[in-house]
């Protein structure tokens, strides 16, 4: 099942803007970058570059976990707070198993939200 187009973030502007000021929450492993888009949805981005993992099949893996992840937290209703976020594993994380990508990734998610409520409480 493929992330809806409402929940892609594939505008270069938006890449920058989440560049520019993030809110940011990380591991060994992943590295989530956040920011308020001031719509009704949340969307994800993805930077996956060949110094993570030169084949191809490690960095799709990567890929189809970290969009179930963000698909797992958009039923859970962790979607409330309406950000781009941007994802970007570092090589370790091809060496983890699927059960430890998405503890840590849901882990992150949480931080990263938590991070973002108090200036979107700000904001209104």
């Amino acid at each position: 099942m493929s992330l809806p187009p409402q929940h892609r973030l594939t505008e270069k502007r938006a890449f920058r803007e989440i560049f520019e000021k993030p809110c940011v929450a990380s591991d060994p492993f992943f590295k989530i970058m956040a920011r308020l888009n001031g719509q009704n949805c949340s969307r994800l981005g993805l930077a996956i570059s060949r110094k993570v993992d030169r084949r191809a099949v490690q960095r799709n893996r990567l890929k189809r976990l970290i969009r179930e992840s963000f698909r797992q937290q958009i039923a859970a209703n962790l979607d409330v707070t309406a950000a781009n976020y941007l994802v970007l594993p570092r090589s370790q994380a091809v060496t983890i198993s699927h059960a430890e990508v998405f503890e840590r990734l849901a882990r992150l998610w949480n931080n990263v939200n938590r991070k973002l409520r108090p200036q979107d409480l700000s904001q209104r």
